[in-house]
């Protein structure tokens, strides 16, 4: 629960329904670090948009580089710039369920972080260090004019 959860509540009604996760939630917590619960107004996550253009440019870098990489895949350029601007979290899993699936016992891992856990902000930083990568190994990424990524390193500028 390094991460901790987040529920978007669209409504009165629809909070008294997660009122009975949100507290049982709170009774699992392990209290080893201090558990905090901050309500705030919701904040998208990186668009759709932006996922689009990231995988855009990951098929673009592994055109380039595949006559000369054979593991230049898109899905392996993808975990390599993942792994070099995001690096990894730790994240809870269950190692195993005690009998009749109650309970269990819980373990750490360690992963890349997910794009879809950025917000919008957090995406644009990403994608410039994935550009900037990309120009310093020679490789010219596609940033349609139209784009939201573009717009936002506009607005940026303005």
């Amino acid at each position: 629960m390094s991460q901790g959860d987040h529920n978007m509540i669209n409504d009165l009604s629809h909070a008294e329904k997660q009122l009975p996760y949100i507290i049982k939630r709170i009774k699992e917590w392990d209290y080893s670090s201090p558990l905090c619960f901050k309500l705030s107004p919701y904040r998208s996550p990186r668009t759709i948009s932006q996922n689009a253009l990231f995988h855009k440019w990951c098929q673009q870098m592994s055109d380039h580089f595949i006559g000369k990489v054979p593991t230049a895949t898109k899905d392996n350029m993808k975990l390599m710039l993942k792994n070099r601007f995001l690096g990894m979290e730790k994240v809870k899993v269950i190692k195993s369920i005690n009998k009749g699936g109650k309970g269990g016992t819980v373990g750490l891992i360690s992963t890349l972080k997910r794009t879809r856990d950025l917000d919008v902000g957090e995406m644009v930083h990403f994608m410039d260090c994935c550009y900037s990568w990309a120009i310093e190994n020679e490789v010219m990424l596609s940033i349609p004019r139209e784009s939201e990524y573009q717009q936002l390193k506009t607005k940026q500028v303005t």
